[in-house]
């Protein structure tokens, strides 16, 4: 059975997770979330709201994956080993193996690291401290994962593919459609993008937990009357264990993205006379970067040459996620155009010059980096 917002009510009651008195009462509402899978919000004024996602195709992989998200959420909440990275976790409440559908507590009257800056119009410190030092403690929590027998197996210790398209083959971007097709294209234009990209499978390591799509809209903040905001990071379907500076670079590519979306909007402003968007530049948003790395490698117990190197590893895989990025931003296009151009040439910087990148993204010299 397919999950609807019409079936919803009953299938939840038919497991327990609600009481009809929610129902009679009123005190529940859905809210369909829909992106890659099935995903409803039930919010209640009375009670704890809950988040209810299902797979949307039977395929082998997409019910691989749920399993997994759904064995790891399961893992994070029994096992007092995860004890410490659990409050940063949505709290698992179900998985219906029939279904294909895994509930979880919802993280109620919070917002997005997104939304926030859209908001305010700037990128904090303090939220970037705040993520910085939560993903240096989910990344320490992988040589537990891999040692533990009961979550080593839902881990396939995947490279990211940018990272492999040299054995796999171009006509690996097919499967993305026209704009996969167009990416294919583009890379030919830069002869140094591929090979820089597949020299980074050497220096790859296995010793974190990934996230391994650490957007700012799965980031969630739960603002606080005193100190800095509560962090919940949602959305652990491509989980794994892998390198740490991959997620780090994930972060980066969300800055680099702000500005390049933010010159795009000031350019199609000025040709169509309309008020443009304020500037955000690497100069405005150096210290959100800073304080995001310097927490992350405090976290990690980095300094020295140690961090210099993971740094580095960092800045050039954000090549590699600007890539995916591509993918992820112009999905519904048959060409890149000026916008996926200027991405591409960006990633090329990236691996070209990343010391330039380096101290573009945090000043120089970058913090973090003292022995």
């Amino acid at each position: 059975m397919f999950l609807t917002a019409y079936n919803l009510p009953h299938y939840l009651l038919s497991k327990g997770l609600i009481d009809s008195q929610s129902l009679v009462a009123g005190d529940f509402a859905i809210a369909e979330a829909g992106r890659r899978n099935r995903n409803f919000k039930v919010l209640r004024h009375r009670s704890p709201g809950l988040f209810v996602k299902q797979i949307k195709t039977t395929e082998a992989q997409a019910i691989y994956t749920i399993e997994r998200e759904a064995a790891f959420y399961r893992a994070v909440q029994n096992n007092p080993k995860y004890a410490a990275i659990r409050g940063l976790i949505p709290k698992f409440i179900d998985y219906d193996a029939r279904r294909h559908a895994v509930t979880l507590s919802l993280a109620d009257n919070t917002e997005s690291m997104q939304e926030r800056q859209m908001r305010e119009s700037k990128y904090g410190e303090d939220t970037a401290r705040v993520l910085g030092r939560a993903l240096a403690l989910v990344h320490s929590h992988g040589t537990t994962l891999m040692s533990d027998p009961s979550t080593r197996p839902l881990f396939a210790c995947q490279l990211p593919w940018p990272l492999t398209f040299d054995q796999t083959g171009y006509q690996m971007f097919e499967g993305f459609g026209p704009i996969g097709r167009a990416l294919a294209s583009g890379i030919r234009q830069f002869p140094t993008l591929q090979p820089l990209l597949s020299a980074l499978r050497s220096e790859w390591r296995y010793d974190s937990l990934l996230h391994n799509d650490m957007k700012w809209d799965n980031c969630l903040l739960k603002m606080q009357a005193e100190g800095e905001p509560e962090l919940t990071i949602v959305d652990w379907e491509l989980v794994d264990i892998g390198d740490g500076a991959w997620d780090v670079a994930t972060i980066f590519k969300e800055y680099v993205m702000a500005v390049l979306m933010n010159a795009s909007a000031r350019e199609a402003a000025a040709a169509q006379n309309y008020t443009a968007p304020p500037p955000v530049t690497l100069d405005t948003l150096r210290p959100s970067v800073r304080a995001f790395w310097e927490a992350y490698a405090s976290g990690r117990g980095l300094s020295g040459i140690e961090a210099h190197i993971t740094l580095l590893r960092a800045i050039r895989l954000t090549a590699g996620r600007m890539i995916v990025g591509i993918l992820e931003y112009l999905g519904g296009m048959t060409e890149l155009g000026p916008f996926g151009n200027h991405m591409l040439q960006t990633s090329v910087g990236l691996l070209e010059a990343p010391h330039v990148a380096m101290a573009q993204l945090l000043g120089s010299p970058p913090i973090g980096l003292a022995a």
